[in-house]
């Protein structure tokens, strides 16, 4: 264990985020029921306007109404996933889908038409109001009533995978552990200790792969016919637009994937080969990727979820002080939830309370690095919300995903730098070693998620046999020299383990566009870190208010959604590791 230096009082200063005063709405409302939100969108839908004063202060109004709404939502989600076996939760969620987000839907795509049929929308300023009038013509162009009710069914689909996955237990040497608890376990240097750690985890998956399949077929059609009843002749084309992706579509996707597979691959097998050697092992197995290649201890830098905090905020904190005042003010004000028990869904996630403009973090933590570079990651998300939580409208807070998760990975890259501020020199050297390497995996395994899903997307025909063919081809293609003997069943199923592919289908090659980014800020914090900051600093400052290209140009990043850059960030990332092996 190591202790990190850093107490409460080292904070840089005090932080504190003041509350947001209501334009028209009552203070302390709440959008509990359509019964109290239909009035105020009622009142936008039937107000007379008369100049570009009135659009204006009408776009802001609505505004304030739909972050109400977004508010109780995003807390009635958070309070169910933090425990998915408290019914009440579940139902308050599941209520609050089927019996206001529909009318919400309906009566917004009314609102974005009654804007753009507007003439009084040529008189805005086009430098302020140009992404919403993109933002409002794409979701006119794409709302169609009977989605709505399809849009309940898939959420009660993705609260029964939380179900599922939340209450995945093993038994451990007399010890009932969650799925994230067990993960500490593929880390020691016994390898017959790993394999039954990685054993367990992939039987008790199996245990629901039935249940799993069945669930996922039956979100599969609820896509399809949603993307069928708006015109598209399959769900990638409409889940594509749906996520606003005007820069860049489902061909530059696929180059992508080959970019990936030419440039990264190379570089991946030869972290595999010394991996390989270093262990003494002929073949790596899957419970061989996780091990320190020397053979030393697990490292568990913290605890609990204090320490957890301790870790991740030291880090950040070297990178500039605001953001770690940004995680501790946080911890204080109860926006975090990081430890891992039963009935807690897997993964982590970041959400605003609009209603407060604040950040929550969500996460189902172990007590390893890896659990320290999720929060650092997720810390990213948290910054970016405290410094565009100033933004009108309230769309314009939401920074497109890809370029969302810049803010998250170019953190992570960032904090790297400093591991040997806050951990032993050996285990800064451990820890920037496996990030390294986990750049590198993590493009392949993005490749492989989003590959995954164009082929199940646009062929709407195959059978579950050949689902599970087309992944195992897939990882061959993506995952280098990887033995899977004996385990076919497990390798076949793999990707019941990735929560995106059920919960929220093509958000993944965001990881990949965003880690190009990512790579951008860290190979420039090399060279230099206080301009490198104050740019990224600059790009999260103006949340999603322009294009995508024009935010990363902010940054003084390049858009890249071909990959193009990929030889020479992977020659830079190569340099790197070669320096810590």
């Amino acid at each position: 264990m190591c202790p990190i230096p850093m107490s409460e009082s080292e904070s840089s200063r005090p932080k504190m985020y003041s509350p947001i005063s209501p334009r028209k709405l009552p203070k302390n409302w709440k959008a509990e029921s359509w019964e109290a939100v239909e009035p105020w969108y009622l009142e936008l839908e039937e107000r007379a306007l008369e100049s570009a004063g009135d659009l204006e202060e009408w776009l802001l109004d609505r505004s304030e109404v739909d972050a109400a709404v977004a508010a109780v939502s995003c807390r009635r989600n958070v309070a169910h996933v933090r425990y998915t076996n408290n019914a009440e939760a579940e139902a308050n969620h599941l209520a609050y889908q089927a019996e206001v987000i529909p009318n919400v839907r309906k009566s917004g795509d009314r609102l974005d038409r009654k804007y753009l049929e507007s003439p009084l929308r040529d008189a805005l300023d086009v430098n302020r109001w140009g992404v919403h009038d993109r933002e409002s013509d794409l979701a006119a162009r794409l709302f169609r009533p009977e989605n709505v009710a399809l849009g309940v069914e898939e959420e009660e689909c993705i609260v029964q995978y939380g179900h599922l996955t939340g209450s995945m237990t093993v038994e451990w040497e007399g010890e009932t552990l969650t799925l994230p608890a067990l993960a500490k376990y593929l880390e020691v240097e016994d390898r017959d200790v790993r394999e039954k750690a990685w054993r367990l985890a992939a039987e008790r998956r199996l245990e629901d792969c039935d249940s799993l399949e069945n669930l996922f077929d039956q979100m599969r059609s609820i896509r399809e016919k949603m993307a069928a009843n708006a015109g598209f002749s399959d769900f990638r084309g409409f889940r594509h637009l749906e996520y606003g992706r005007l820069d860049y579509d489902p061909a530059d996707c696929l180059a992508l994937h080959e970019a990936i597979e030419e440039h990264v691959n190379p570089l991946l097998l030869r972290m595999q080969a010394v991996r390989r050697d270093s262990l003494g092992v002929e073949e790596l197995r899957p419970w061989d990727l996780a091990a320190d290649p020397l053979g030393r201890p697990a490292f568990e830098p913290f605890e609990d979820s204090a320490g957890q905090v301790r870790v991740a905020a030291a880090l950040m904190k070297e990178v500039s002080p605001e953001f770690a005042d940004d995680l501790i003010w946080m911890e204080g004000q109860g926006l975090l939830d990081l430890e891992t028990r039963p009935h807690k869904r897997q993964g982590g996630f970041m959400e605003t309370f609009e209603d407060e403009r604040v950040p929550f973090i969500f996460a189902n933590s172990g007590t390893t690095h890896r659990d320290v570079e999720t929060l650092v990651h997720e810390g990213g998300h948290a910054v970016h919300a405290l410094l565009s939580r100033r933004l009108e409208p309230g769309s314009y807070r939401h920074a497109p995903l890809e370029f969302a998760e810049v803010a998250s990975m170019g953190m992570e890259c960032m904090a790297m730098e400093h591991l040997e501020a806050v951990y032993p020199t050996v285990e800064a050297k451990r820890a920037r070693r496996f990030a390294l390497e986990g750049v590198v995996s993590g493009l392949t395994w993005i490749a492989t998620v989003d590959a995954f899903q164009h082929w199940m997307y646009t062929h709407s025909a195959h059978t579950r046999e050949e689902r599970s063919e087309h992944w195992v081809s897939l990882r061959s293609r993506f995952s280098g020299n990887l033995n899977w003997t004996g385990l076919e069943e497990e390798h076949a199923f793999e990707w019941h383990r990735q929560l995106h592919i059920f919960e929220v289908p093509f958000y993944y090659v965001e990881y990949a566009l965003a880690q190009l980014g990512a790579l951008q800020v860290w190979s420039a914090y090399r060279v230099n870190p206080e301009q490198a900051v104050a740019a990224y600093r600059a790009g999260l400052d103006l949340g999603g208010s322009l294009p995508l290209p024009a935010l990363f140009e902010a940054a003084g990043l390049k858009f890249d959604p071909r990959g193009t850059l990929l030889p020479g960030l992977m020659a830079e990332v190569e340099e790197a590791w070669e320096q810590v092996l």
